[in-house]
């Protein structure tokens, strides 16, 4: 049987938003922070550091061309402007491109002003040119320029979601945008098997995650791959969590090694160690800080509803007593006055058996058990149960948390089969604890500046067992 031809191989490397706005340009509201920025272009083995010359930030040719991002568009763009590589690349570099109008004006109220078109901040990364647009020297015959080994595309972008198009007012659906006309091109009549598709750039969490968010809802691509090396966003916790979203929901896959991702592109990278120097920094361990993250989380949820449930039924209880005292208080000082009003009235008609000490004392009584039910009591009662509850509270919110932290420590794998760092693993959490404490002292002090804590003594420790048993202890 005669096995049908399968397509050759292409390559598709996609840069998001390589501008100087978002990395230069210190003006911009969406100007990257000085560690996102030193990730993409200075060498860690370096000792460089950023510079900055007014409201812009300067980088030396030689600082720039050892950056991850400088040597991986070499050992990609370049080395197929060098004519060596497997299939063709297709390198494809989106930037936002934005004139005065109603999309740009909603954009620029929630984003600031940013990637106006034809000013330096709109123009691609200052040194970065010759690799990110090579085609402004292309040969003249561009089909076979490189030994056809490269294609450039450029597109502009006007909306946040780069598959819709915008002419000025609202983006036109009925419209196609620039960047699906290009990609519908390469990735059908059945390339979608065939194609390995790398996305780099900023902001992991919005641009870069609305790009693979519309590439996987159009395109069955096999192979798609985000950098974790080469993104980046305005703080970790935002670029770390749009890249779980990539990994779990989008299922894209995250690679951070810079050769290997040059070899995932057809590219026969010379040096794998200078190549990947600087490459995998301490991001490599993302998808291991959610988790730990959400388990420290979900297992200080589980106990703190287990103390909500406790606390809940002895607040119950509480109100039911208070609300039987309450009654029974009431229905005496009832009963006092009106049988002090009964011996008044018999005392009226028979002075000589009933004198008026007897209602007067009755009367006294009774006033003072309903001005005491009403006034003095619910006061006190209200103020010793919300001091209770509240340091209850407290105290079981930091055990949840102080358990939690104690177990993400001592029980992980890592503490568990190795014990080359014990000590280290016990400072951190003795750290921790001692943070916790502090913060402890310093919302009881707090409390008892508002008056909130009248009881000045600690309870004593069998109490406190009592009380503090739970289930999950």
């Amino acid at each position: 049987m005669a096995m049908e031809p399968t397509a050759p191989s292409q390559y598709v490397l996609i840069t998001q938003c390589l501008q100087n706005d978002f990395f230069l340009n210190l003006d911009c509201q969406l100007s990257l922070p000085d560690s996102a920025v030193s990730k993409l272009l200075l060498d860690s083995e370096s000792g460089a550091s950023l510079r900055a010359e007014g409201h812009r930030r300067v980088l030396s040719e030689a600082e720039l061309r050892r950056s991850p991002l400088a040597r991986f568009l070499d050992a990609t763009v370049g080395s197929r402007m060098r004519g060596h590589g497997d299939g063709v690349l297709h390198l494809i570099n989106i930037r936002d491109w934005h004139v005065p109008g109603e999309t740009y004006d909603l954009e620029r109220r929630q984003y600031g002003a940013h990637c106006e078109a034809d000013t330096w901040g709109a123009a691609y990364v200052d040194g970065l040119t010759d690799v990110l647009a090579p085609d402004l020297r292309a040969p003249a015959d561009a089909e076979n320029g490189w030994g056809g080994k490269l294609r450039v595309h450029h597109v502009r972008s006007n909306t946040l979601f780069d598959f819709q198009h915008s002419s000025g007012g609202r983006p036109d659906l009925s419209e196609p945008a620039p960047l699906t006309t290009l990609l519908d091109g390469l990735l059908g009549e059945g390339q979608q098997e065939t194609t390995h598709v790398v996305v780099i750039g900023v902001l992991t969490d919005i641009k870069v995650q609305l790009l693979l968010t519309g590439i996987r809802s159009r395109y069955d691509v096999r192979q798609l791959v985000v950098s974790d090396a080469l993104t980046a966003s305005r703080t970790l916790e935002r670029h770390l969590t749009a890249l779980d979203f990539c990994q779990r929901v989008l299922r894209t896959e995250v690679m951070t090694g810079l050769a290997e991702l040059a070899r995932f592109l057809g590219s026969r990278p010379d040096d794998d160690r200078r190549l990947s120097r600087g490459g995998d920094a301490e991001f490599v361990g993302y998808s291991s800080y959610i988790q730990d993250k959400q388990g420290i989380l979900s297992y200080e949820d589980a106990r703190m509803r287990d103390y909500r449930i406790q606390t809940a039924e002895r607040l119950r209880r509480a109100q039911h007593t208070v609300g039987f005292a309450s009654k029974f208080l009431l229905g005496l000082g009832t009963c006092l006055l009106a049988s002090a009003l009964l011996l008044s009235l018999v005392g009226v008609f028979l002075p000589d058996r009933i004198g008026w000490q007897s209602p007067a004392v009755l009367g006294a009584l009774g006033v003072g058990q309903i001005v005491t039910l009403f006034f003095a009591r619910p006061v006190r009662s209200v103020q010793d149960a919300l001091a209770e509850e509240t340091r209850y509270r407290m105290i079981l919110e930091s055990r949840s948390l102080k358990v939690a932290l104690a177990r993400f420590h001592i029980t992980t794998a890592a503490a568990l089969r190795r014990h080359d760092d014990v000590d280290g693993q016990t400072d951190a959490l003795a750290r921790q604890l001692e943070i916790l404490e502090k913060m402890d002292t310093a919302d009881f002090e707090q409390l008892k500046q508002l008056g909130v804590d009248p009881r000045t003594e600690p309870p004593r420790a069998g109490r406190l067992r009592g009380r503090n048993r739970s289930p999950a202890s």
